[in-house]
């Protein structure tokens, strides 16, 4: 199995693999109108980065200005040759990467309009990255292809558009010209294809919704591999995967893979959004890409296929409404190919995944899942693996134990898959008040802190097991981040003894919490998150009597005396002793040196300096061999 980092680093190569300039405004946020439909009429090589043809949109009004000017985005080294708007040349002014195009009327609200674009250019390094010219490369140097990669700003690279993720298309048609010897392949139906003297047209339809940078297509010589995929209902769908003729003799033994996938993603979170159409996958060089019904991956690891399939339900079906918003698309797919390995290589493989993706994020303090809008011109900062990917998949996994069960989380997914949202975007609200809705549960205090908070907690965990029958547990929080939020969590804690061994859940929702409990066999150990739920920086702990003889048990104390305290505890290992009082809002009340202790039992008065409101405190022994030990007591008038 291929490290996650190394996972990772594939998928996110194509985002990052060429440099790109940056607009000023990177998301056309011209909300005077929609677009509707578009048709491609492009000629296309492989062996050059050069573009001819033409872009039809068909859109809609909402408000135009009064100036009747819109704006779509297009590279500034592509040129514009004419431009119609409903068969007749309308004014444009192709101003850097912004095409301003001024219609010819005044469109009331609702009404279409049709726009053509003629345009050609070479669309070159280092200024692109949506159009990629290269050499097939895997398993051995070839043959030259030409590609797009349009995620997240590179659309514009090679066709003039509504640069904005939140305006889907309702369809689109793909007419692309190629040399005779070379195979055109995109989005949906193979509708046909027309040979000409030393080229050929080929025409993919796709007929579902889709959004503006799923868009795509690879020309380059491929060999083709078909079969259809029969659904458990009868119903079937053709797999479509086009390989390198140097990949042909290893390839199709791997991809047969995405069979399995397909059915347990049905199962999981209901059907294949595009049955009616095709799946399947295309070589390339560049990691992985989940354009809709056709991915585009370097090879057919597990890994990256399970990854970019996981796509065409969170990230195609349901597409991220903004670029803030990329871990619906990246951390879903990230955490669907991890419950996809635990589904055929087991829990511990699983259990494996999980803590080395917890190690990953933990490695740095800081960071939110949500992308913040100055990280947003920046793609490294939206498709950051640490955050985008994998804490947002460990959200989802937390989320999971927040549901309480497998089927209630699998559930809120397929209903969230299937819902209204199918075939829309979506942002994080909208995921969070599906799950809502399916779960009957209010959940906005998770997604604040998880999606939109800094940084993850820190447990400091603290013990005393009294006789074994009544323990007592303290939980103190801080953030890892002077921006971390307080997060409140459910948290497992395993009490074990010789005839007992059980998990109780407590809800932390304090800066420091206490608990105590009563059993009806004794518990010598505690092991806090068993299941390693958290995303904590930590791996399951066990605290446990830090001595078998009856003597060690329940050695930390706080007596009431007259008009003082006892500190009473026994320590196996001289050295500094400090107890620390909390009160049940987790504020520190004090902090008391009791200078070297020797080992031994030991009994030292305390008397408070300030009068000590009548409540309940919470005192935390820290000293050598004490175990790290907690006690309550109680001011009463």
């Amino acid at each position: 199995m291929r490290t996650i980092a190394f996972l990772l680093l594939s998928i996110i190569s194509a985002r990052l693999a060429h440099a790109q300039a940056q607009d000023t405004v990177v998301v056309d946020n011209d909300s005077s109108f929609d677009v509707n439909y578009v048709k491609f009429d492009l000629s296309v090589r492989p062996d050059t980065e050069y573009l001819a043809g033409s872009v039809e949109l068909l859109a809609h009004a909402n408000a135009l200005r009064p100036d009747r000017t819109i704006q779509l985005s297009l590279r500034g080294q592509l040129s514009v040759d004419s431009l119609f708007n409903d068969g007749n040349p309308a004014t444009f002014n192709h101003t850097g990467d912004k095409l301003f195009v001024t219609l010819n009327q005044n469109y009331a609200s609702g009404a279409m309009f049709a726009l053509v674009i003629y345009y050609h250019g070479y669309s070159t390094k280092p200024d692109r990255s949506g159009y990629i010219h290269a050499t097939q490369t895997w398993p051995d140097p070839g043959l030259p292809y030409s590609s797009t990669t349009s995620e997240p700003y590179g659309s514009k690279d090679w066709w003039p558009c509504k640069d904005n993720p939140a305006d889907k298309l309702d369809s689109a048609d793909l007419y692309l010209t190629c040399p005779t010897a070379d195979m055109a392949c995109g989005e949906g139906t193979l509708v046909g294809i027309v040979e000409h003297d030393t080229s050929r047209t080929f025409h993919w339809h796709e007929s579902y919704p889709i959004d503006h940078y799923l868009l795509a297509f690879i020309c380059t010589e491929f060999d083709t591999l078909v079969h259809w995929h029969h659904w458990a209902d009868g119903d079937s769908t053709k797999i479509m995967d086009f390989v390198f003729p140097n990949s042909v003799d290893t390839m199709p033994q791997s991809l047969v893979v995405v069979d399995t996938i397909l059915d347990q993603y049905s199962r999981w979170f209901g059907p294949y959004a595009f049955r009616k159409e095709k799946y399947g996958i295309a070589q390339w060089e560049g990691g992985g890409m989940e354009n809709e019904t056709l991915s585009f991956c370097n090879d057919a690891d597990t890994g990256l296929v399970a990854h970019e399939t996981a796509h065409q339900w969170f990230g195609d079906a349901i597409t991220c409404k903004t670029w803030n918003d990329i871990w619906l698309n990246e951390g879903f797919a990230t955490y669907v190919t991890d419950l996809f390995m635990r589904s055929t290589e087991g829990e511990s493989v699983f259990d494996t995944i999980i803590k080395g993706q917890e190690q990953y994020i933990t490695s740095v303090p800081g960071g939110t899942v949500y992308v913040s809008d100055s990280r947003l011109p920046y793609i490294d900062s939206v498709f950051d693996g640490r955050l985008s990917y994998t804490k947002g998949s460990q959200v989802l996994n937390m989320l999971r134990f927040v549901l309480g069960s497998d089927s209630a989380f699998f559930r809120s997914l397929r209903e969230y898959v299937t819902g209204p949202l199918r075939y829309g975007v979506a942002g994080t609200r909208d995921f969070e008040h599906s799950v809502e809705q399916s779960s009957g549960r209010d959940l906005k205090w998770f997604f604040d802190e998880w999606v939109y908070g800094d940084g993850y907690p820190i447990y400091d965990v603290a013990w005393n097991p009294q006789d074994g029958f009544h323990p007592s547990v303290a939980i103190r929080q801080t953030g890892s981040t002077p921006a971390s939020p307080l997060f409140t969590m459910p948290i497992e804690l395993e009490f074990i003894g010789d005839a007992i061994d059980t998990i109780v859940e407590v809800l932390d929702d304090a800066p420091l919490k206490p608990f105590g409990f009563t059993f009806s066999k004794p518990v010598t150990r505690l092991i806090f998150d068993p299941h390693n739920w958290l995303l904590d920086g930590s791996l399951p702990r066990t605290l446990a009597v830090h001595s078998a003889t009856a003597s060690s048990v329940s050695t930390f104390r706080v007596t009431h005396l007259l008009n003082s305290y006892s500190f009473d505890f026994s320590v196996d290992n001289s050295g500094p002793a400090t107890v620390e009082i909390y009160d049940l809002l987790g504020r520190k009340i004090a902090s008391i040196p009791l200078g070297v202790q020797a080992i031994g039992i030991h009994s030292i008065p305390w008397q408070p300096e300030t009068v000590l409101a009548p409540e309940p405190y919470f005192c935390r022994l820290i000293a050598p061999g004490s175990n790290d030990e907690i006690a309550k007591f109680i001011v009463s008038n």
